[in-house]
């Protein structure tokens, strides 16, 4: 049970944790103390979701049920890593210095400072750790304990997001089963009879890389339509390429903050349609080099769809 823990709370956790400082070292992020409370779904989810995780901790250890207290921690951490955080990486990344990456952070940043409190009483040395270094304050076991503010929870809004995570779920499995890869597009996905928003609609699409969704009268939760058109199948080798290089990248050590020159050798239809995407994806402010790059730092051959596909690379 304790390596469990230690796999699913824990690294999870300490991968998040790591993530914050690394994107806000990079930017030299600073915390407001009078942030604007932030418009984006993603952020009053999570933001809604700890004050829930507040009030069972806080319930539970007010009856001295410690251990359903200490299992509230792991579906949070799962929600902050796998959902908010993977799907919010974008904003972090972007270098543009605007007002969504600024919430991003402050609302990142809130919620590591407030679960490194609510699970001080149960992990002493890893909250510390985590609150010392975000907050320079004392320590965490000199804080006040968090109290829920319920002006920031949500329960219509936290249903939605439960219902999408288990149309992604079901929908990647359909996937899985007809062999197809999350990075290939596909045309359509039909729900059955569900009353979701536009934005949930779009977490959905993107989800499960579907380009449009619609409700249909069904007996499955949801029907993914597997039809591969050209047009699809192209893009889809577009997001290989892409795969590709961002693994050529951390291959050849560059931080993730770098940006970089692209030559390249093979898949020409794909640059042709795709290269200003491609080159927005990986970090290469410059069009991408047909032939390769004479001074690169790192080059990799691979095989993708079956044909082969060079690249070159070189910081800038």
């Amino acid at each position: 049970d304790l390596s469990d823990i230690v796999r699913n709370v824990f690294r999870m956790l300490w991968n998040s944790y790591s993530f914050f400082t690394t994107y806000a070292s990079i930017d030299n992020w600073e915390p407001k103390k009078d942030a604007v409370a932030s418009e984006n779904l993603m952020d009053r989810w999570i933001l809604s979701e700890l004050q829930f995780l507040i009030q069972e901790v806080d319930g539970a250890m007010e009856k001295y049920e410690l251990n359903k207290a200490t299992r509230a921690f792991a579906p949070f951490v799962d929600n902050l890593s796998n959902w908010y955080i993977r799907r919010g990486r974008k904003r972090f990344w972007k270098s543009e210095d605007d007002s969504d990456k600024e919430q991003a952070y402050q609302t990142l940043y809130t919620v590591l400072v407030t679960l490194s409190k609510l699970m001080a009483p149960f992990t002493p040395f890893l909250s510390e750790e985590i609150y010392k270094n975000l907050t320079n304050e004392e320590s965490v076991h000199l804080a006040e304990y968090p109290v829920a503010d319920e002006s920031l929870v949500d329960e219509k809004l936290n249903e939605e997001m439960r219902a999408v995570r288990n149309l992604v779920t079901e929908g990647l499995k359909l996937r899985a089963d007809a062999k197809v890869k999350v990075r290939q597009p596909l045309a359509e996905s039909r729900i059955k009879n569900q009353e979701l928003s536009e934005d949930m609609r779009e977490i959905l699409k993107e989800e499960l890389n579907v380009k449009n969704v619609t409700v249909a009268s069904q007996d499955a939760e949801i029907v993914l339509n597997l039809e591969i058109t050209p047009e699809l199948k192209l893009e889809g080798e577009m997001r290989e390429v892409v795969r590709a290089i961002q693994e050529g990248r951390k291959k050849a050590k560059f931080n993730v903050e770098d940006r970089i020159a692209l030559g390249y050798v093979g898949k020409d239809e794909v640059f042709a349609k795709f290269a200003a995407e491609i080159s927005k994806e990986v970090l290469a402010p410059e069009k991408p080099v047909k032939g390769g790059l004479l001074d690169a730092e790192y080059s990799e051959t691979v095989t993708l769809d079956g044909t082969e596909f060079s690249f070159s690379l070189k910081r800038v």
